[in-house]
């Protein structure tokens, strides 16, 4: 998908402040991440593709987000390629000790202010909100392309 196509919307901040159990928990969630949003979204505006990945695991997800981001680095010259996937390494972040997975951290797509559903559905794809709070059977990462 061209970069151009992705939806923002900065209620999605409010969603994560507001309604996710995840607020400055994690390393990789406001508001402890350490890139702006102003700041993101100037690199962002220098990235002309993406891929979406729907996965059912969400560990896997981030799994497969970064080894395409690297593989899109190593073999294709994308050297800023840039994965966004909501870390699920461990049951509970080690913030605010160091992060144990530094190397597979990425920040998640609505910390940013990317609006999921919309952006997703011309693709095809659905979001589904689970009304207990659990993980939900699909989750969907993006992979950022120069």
């Amino acid at each position: 998908m061209p970069t151009n196509e992705i939806i923002f919307d900065d209620r999605s901040f409010l969603k994560c402040r507001f309604g996710c159990n995840r607020w400055g928990k994690y390393w990789t969630c406001p508001p402890n991440l350490s890139l702006t949003p102003e700041s993101f979204m100037d690199a962002f505006e220098k990235y002309d593709q993406s891929i979406f990945i729907k996965v059912s695991d969400p560990k896997m997800g981030q799994e497969v987000a970064v080894a395409i981001e690297k593989e899109a680095m190593l073999s294709y010259d994308c050297s800023f390629a840039f994965a966004l996937a909501m870390c699920v390494q461990g049951d509970e972040c080690a913030f605010p000790d160091p992060c144990r997975y530094p190397h597979l951290a990425r920040p998640s797509m609505d910390g940013y202010g990317v609006d999921i559903g919309k952006t997703l559905k011309p693709l095809g794809f659905q979001v589904e909100f689970d009304k207990k709070g659990e993980f939900l059977p699909v989750w969907y990462v993006m992979v950022l392309l120069d």
